[in-house]
């Protein structure tokens, strides 16, 4: 089902085991491309290039890899959006639109652009909430750590509480847009707005 000859999107450009990263490239290229539940282990496994009784070595079912992937995904995404944020010469606006796009990683642009971008955001929640709760919390401490820094105006809040009124924003326009190009418009809106307020 997976052909991994064209330019399949992967969340697995840090560096890594090699087997691991070949076995989640082929996943999330699967269940992007054909959505969650057609896919089958091996599926994954004949992407990946080996045998499935050999998947099972490392995975138990495809559930189990999608938990990986999360984590994964969250991970990189922390450590991708603290730069993003830290970088020098950019403006607040600027900084923060970067953020969201290392945030969003590969796997927004995966999902705004398949079909099947609702059932994989639907087996996230079933599957991986915890992990997805765990990873927001240490991207919300990111954002607050990185507002602590710069100050806030008098009267804004709290870091903690800014940061958080942020990261409900963003998670409302995955649910409230329609394609990547008005989620990236949605993004670049609330970088304006929270830009303004932090200034």
């Amino acid at each position: 089902m997976t052909d991994r000859s064209d330019a399949a999107p992967t969340l697995t450009d840090r560096p890594g085991d090699d087997r691991q990263a070949a076995i989640l490239d082929a996943a999330f290229h699967a269940f992007a491309t054909y959505g969650f539940r057609r896919v089958a282990m091996e599926d994954i496994a004949r992407g990946a290039g080996m045998s499935r009784s050999a998947l099972y070595l490392h995975y138990r079912n495809k559930e189990d890899i999608f938990r990986s992937l999360a984590q994964r995904y969250f991970e990189t995404a922390v450590v991708e959006v603290r730069a993003a944020l830290y970088r020098p010469g950019q403006t607040t606006e600027e900084a923060l639109m970067a953020a969201f796009i290392a945030k969003d990683g590969k796997f927004m642009e995966a999902v705004l652009g398949t079909p099947h971008g609702a059932e994989l955001m639907d087996a996230g929640f079933a599957i991986s909430s915890d992990l997805a709760q765990e990873g927001e919390a240490r991207l919300k401490a990111v954002l607050a750590e990185w507002m602590a820094s710069r100050g806030l105006p008098e009267g804004l809040g709290r870091p903690e509480d800014v940061a958080q009124c942020l990261m409900v924003a963003l998670k409302g326009l995955k649910s409230g847009t329609e394609g990547l190009a008005g989620y990236r418009k949605g993004e670049a809106m609330l970088a304006k707005v929270f830009a303004m307020a932090l200034e």
